[in-house]
């Protein structure tokens, strides 16, 4: 079984085991925006999120990501014009529905809060023409889905009127069907930085 679908199964799991705990019956919303740097590249998003108590989470993220290759490089000509090599023009999209616990809500400082997160849904791989200008290599995209898996640890700290700092430090792990511009897999260690709001 891919390592992806074994996360997938250990949400499920984790979330029915919460979910079955006791809390508080406190339900809000919440919303926001986040940046990543990937191991592979690094990502733009948003998120929304519908905490059923103080200590959990239920969380939608959606994010565009940028890959980087690591044979590609740049170099100046003659006239100090930025000259790039073996370019690898790919994007993801990813939807992430996944969950976020917060275990030691009780004994932290309210305002400093220390959890962990699992999340695993679908991303969209967007493999354009390398040679190409930003709008013309558009012209030809092709796209190709496969599951997705990431978890690792939450930080949130509040900064009051409902808003918060948000960070993640964890690990992400993708495969597709077939080599996407040299790789097969893309995976690796992210970290994670974001405002969230309450949603009125």
């Amino acid at each position: 079984m891919k390592t992806p679908w074994k996360l997938l199964i250990l949400l499920s799991l984790s979330f029915g085991l919460i979910w079955a705990q006791p809390g508080e019956s406190i339900r809000y919303k919440t919303m926001g925006f986040d940046m990543e740097l990937l191991s592979y590249g690094g990502s733009l998003g948003g998120f929304f999120s519908y905490h059923t108590s103080e200590a959990l989470s239920l969380d939608l993220e959606l994010d565009w990501s940028l890959v980087e290759s690591n044979d590609t490089y740049t170099y100046y000509n003659y006239y100090g014009q930025p000259i790039s090599i073996n370019n690898r023009n790919l994007s993801f999209v990813k939807l992430m529905p996944g969950i976020t616990w917060f275990p030691f809500i009780d004994t932290m400082h309210p305002s400093f809060q220390v959890g962990s997160f699992i999340s695993a849904g679908p991303i969209l791989s967007l493999n354009t023409a390398d040679d190409e200008g930003f709008i013309d290599r558009w012209g030809k995209v092709e796209s190709d889905f496969a599951p997705m898996a990431r978890g690792g640890i939450h930080i949130r700290i509040l900064s009051g009127q409902g808003a918060s700092y948000t960070f993640r430090i964890g690990y992400d792990y993708a495969s597709f069907d077939k080599v996407i511009d040299s790789r097969q897999t893309y995976k690796g260690l992210f970290f994670q930085a974001g405002m969230e709001f309450l949603h009125r």
